[in-house]
């Protein structure tokens, strides 16, 4: 396939989503810059793990068997609901530290004849009736214009560079993001662990070069604050859990994102959003890196198969983007308005404990192979 575009397409942020967004331009012939903040590898607050419709994503853009080869194969999740431990088979998953798989990205990219900005902060000057202005800034300060045919914002809950003009329609608010890296005592390989207070609640999972990542989502606000550092309050959680991690062994600083529930309009004209950057994906199951990457790939096919009628790409965007993850997001809302409540996670721990073929449905339909729109 090739493009007709008179200039090349920037994605802003190299994360997952822009990645995949990024990968699918270039397999459509599309010129396609890509820039990023902050020099690669690095850490970044995330559960790192993948499920089958994750997997799926990957296969499209030839990434599967390198992460399946690379990461670790994941098959039970153990809970700890209430007083209770639970343990729940689960097919087609992986974990992968970010560092690996968001470095492996960039150098198929470049591989593939992206032109990759990094580290150099984009944001958009101006978005023109046939293309749109950015300023790139180099650490030294050193400041470049250029003119884009199209801009994909795909920087995370931080995301900045076209804020203003895709502004807030839920403004930030709700529990905060944190993780950090440890060694633990007794969890096996390819088992995530989670445990849930009214506090919040934690995830860990072994990664292939075998540290433990451990991330969180928890409650914001005085009350909770008081209950002391984001780290012993994750520590707390999974020290009062009966998850039996044995002694958990800091390994790194811990890192925290701003409050993480937000929507914003997800395009306008030739911007348009994707991933964390167009709204909160709620993180329990780990679904956030594979809803980025959905978005990412569907967006690259409607970029390719509407030129070069770009005019009202951004609103056409944003409805397609509500067609593709509402359900997903309101699945993934219920189950975490199950986990804030004491007596629904006494309740639900209760029955799985007892009949863990009851989660079958959830992680079936979690697992399940995706297919792109187009």
């Amino acid at each position: 396939m090739n493009s007709k575009m008179r200039r090349p397409v920037l994605v802003i942020g190299g994360g997952v989503a822009g990645g995949v967004c990024a990968l699918r331009l270039r397999q459509h012939g599309v010129e396609t810059h890509l820039a990023e903040k902050v020099m690669f590898p690095r850490a970044k607050v995330c559960g790192c793990c993948l499920g089958g419709a994750g997997l799926s994503v990957l296969q499209l853009v030839d990434l599967k068997d390198w992460v399946l080869r690379n990461g670790v194969i994941t098959h039970h999740w153990n809970g700890s609901l209430g007083r209770h431990r639970i343990q729940v088979p689960i097919a087609s998953g992986v974990a992968i530290s970010r560092e690996l798989l968001d470095s492996e990205i960039l150098n198929r990219l470049r591989s593939l004849g992206a032109v990759v900005h990094a580290p150099v902060a984009a944001s958009v000057e101006s978005l023109e009736a046939d293309h749109v202005r950015v300023a790139l800034t180099h650490p030294d300060g050193r400041k470049k214009y250029s003119e884009y045919e199209l801009v994909v914002l795909a920087s995370g809950l931080n995301a900045t560079g076209g804020n203003r003009l895709l502004p807030w329609k839920e403004s930030p608010n709700g529990p905060f993001g944190a993780s950090f890296f440890a060694e633990v005592d007794s969890l096996q390989e390819g088992v995530i662990g989670m445990a849930c207070s009214d506090d919040g609640y934690v995830g860990v999972v072994r990664l292939e070069d075998g540290r433990f990542d451990v991330a969180a989502a928890l409650a914001a606000g005085a009350r909770a604050g008081s209950g002391g550092r984001p780290i012993n309050r994750m520590l707390n959680i999974l020290n009062e859990s009966n998850l039996d991690l044995g002694h958990v062994k800091v390994v790194s600083e811990i890192q925290v994102t701003p409050p993480l529930r937000r929507s914003r309009i997800a395009g306008t004209g030739r911007l348009m959003a994707i991933g964390d950057a167009s709204g909160y994906v709620e993180p329990f199951t780990g679904e956030g890196m594979t809803w980025g990457m959905m978005s990412g790939y569907d967006l690259a096919d409607l970029i390719f198969y509407s030129q070069p009628n770009f005019d009202q790409l951004g609103e056409t965007w944003g409805r397609q983007l509500s067609r593709l993850l509402a359900t997903r997001r309101r699945t993934c809302r219920a189950i975490t308005s199950i986990l804030q409540s004491s007596v629904a996670r006494e309740g639900a721990g209760y029955l799985l404990s007892r009949v863990p073929s009851l989660a079958r449905p959830l992680t079936s339909h979690l697992s399940r192979p995706w297919s792109p729109t187009f």
